[in-house]
Order: C-alpha cells, then structure tokens, then sequence
C-alpha cells in the first residue's frame, strides 16, 4: 500500500488536469480524507508554489458550508498536495451521466448551493475560475460541496492566463468569454460558469457543440447558446432566460451574482408553477361548466 508522509493512500477517486484525487487515510489525525496530489511540473515551478500557498489559505479559511473543507495543504517531498474532506457521494458530472436531465427543481436547487459557495469565495476576494460539474459534488442527499479551488485567483490578480493544459483543456465548455481574451476576471466569471453548468444539468448536453479550442472559443465569444426548451422541451421555457442572462457575452450584461442568478431561477420556476395552476384551475372550471376568474 502506497504512502505519501503521514498518508495511507488507499485508492484512486479521479484525476485531471490538475492532478489526482485519491482515497487516503490520515495516520496521524485517524481519518479518511481526500488527498490531491499536483502535478510534479506544478510543484517544480517556484511561481506557481507561491500562489498555490497563497490560494489554498485563502480557501482553507472559508467556512461556508458548500465549500468543501481544507485540512490541510502544503508539500510533501517535493510534491503539493490538498488533504479535504472525503465527501460520500458522486460529482455533478457522474449524476449527470448517470440520470440524463434532472428536474427543474432539482437542477435549480443544486445550482443555488453551489451560489452560495461562490458568493460567500466571491466575498473574500477569490473567484474559482473553474466551475463545471466535475468540480461539485453531492451527497446521497442532494448536499452540494464545491471543490477544487485550487487555481482559484485572488480578485486582485486579475488578469487570466490561458494556457493548454488539462485544466484548461477541461474547462472550455464553461469558460467565460473574457477568460479568452486575458480580459479581467471578477465574480461574473463565476456567474457565466454557473448558468452553463445549469444548462448542462437540465438537458444533459454542453450550452455549444464542438470539441476543439477554436470551435468553443469562437463560440464562447460570438455564437447565442442553445435555448434549453430547444434542447430538452421536458425542461419547459421558464429557464431560458435565466441560462441566456448568466451566459451574456458582457460581463456587465449578467447577473451581478451567482446568488442572483439561483434567485431568477427560482423565482422564473415560481412563476412557471403559479402559471399551470392557474390554466388547470381554468381547465378543471370549464369541464365542470363553472366560471373561471381571469
């Protein structure tokens, strides 16, 4: 059995771009945890340990409690690593690929945990930069935790730097128009991010088609996305709007918040519901010949 300092690893839970996640067992707290491990190129680079360290205890001391617990981080023979809490239960990614398109309701009540997670970040001067289903997971009981903050930026640096790596390669699908261009990144990042990921959960599909950096970069900056009616008419209309607010090309054009964006999407699904009661009332009056109020 494999060992990393005090760590028992003890099987592998995933793997990316930015490093691997394993199972592991803390010989001297006596817990299971969920140990990443960086790539070695990452760890070799002096820049990128500085801001790791810098990163991680910006996020170690968020206590939101959508963000996923950091207990601890730091290097280990010249190896970086993040010891999280072990979370029992499958990424967004895996729901998705397991069940198809979710509920409305479900979808919009994931979505809103994970806003919470971010605007609490958002708040203490980090933006995730990252956000896409592979980086949310849920409990048995539909408990979101938001994860891998690891090249999350302070809001200060706000300059993006897009290289080729896995990371990025992973991201494209979710990636805000402005990250392409080295524009700045600010919480509306984060809010274009979310609304791709909430098409994403209610019709199992990406907001655009291509596999390729041009084919989404292009699209990302100039093409509308798809209406998720248009994808999945079981969705219903009520949320199109939502999803091609969140994703407008202008960050000033978006929602000033994830926070705000879970709050339309609540609310359009509010509406939508008061709507169809009000047409089955009018319906059932109709076939029992009474009068219905309009």
């Amino acid at each position: 059995m494999q060992e990393f300092g005090q760590y028992r690893i003890e099987g592998l839970i995933g793997s990316g771009g930015m490093g691997e996640v394993y199972r592991a067992y803390d010989t001297r707290r006596d817990r299971e945890v969920a140990l990443k491990l960086l790539p070695i190129a990452l760890s070799d680079d002096p820049e990128y340990q500085r801001r790791f360290q810098r990163e991680s205890y910006a996020v170690a001391r968020l206590r939101e409690p959508h963000v996923v617990p950091i207990h601890d981080y730091g290097e280990i023979d010249g190896r970086l690593f993040i010891d999280m809490r072990l979370v029992d239960g499958p990424s967004l990614a895996a729901a998705i690929a397991d069940g198809g398109p979710m509920a409305p309701a479900r979808a919009v009540n994931l979505i809103s945990q994970v806003a919470e997670a971010l605007d609490a970040a958002h708040t203490d001067g980090v933006v995730h930069r990252d956000i896409k289903p592979s980086n949310i997971l849920l409990t048995h009981s539909d408990f979101v935790y938001v994860v891998d903050f690891g090249i999350a930026h302070a809001v200060g640096q706000t300059r993006s730097r897009l290289t080729m790596t896995g990371a990025t390669l992973g991201t494209l699908d979710y990636m805000a128009p402005e990250r392409f261009e080295s524009h700045p990144v600010d919480p509306r990042t984060d809010v274009y991010s979310l609304a791709c990921v909430l098409f994403e959960c209610l019709t199992a599909q990406k907001p655009f088609t291509g596999d390729d950096l041009p084919a989404l970069m292009y699209a990302h900056l100039y093409a509308s996305p798809r209406r998720v009616s248009a994808v999945n008419h079981a969705a219903g209309s009520a949320l199109d709007g939502v999803v091609a607010k969140g994703m407008a090309k202008k960050p000033g054009d978006r929602y000033p918040s994830t926070g705000a964006l879970a709050a339309a999407a609540r609310e359009a699904l509010a509406a939508a519901a008061e709507q169809t009661d009000h047409i089955e009332e009018i319906t059932r009056r109709v076939e029992t010949g009474g009068e219905a109020d309009t």
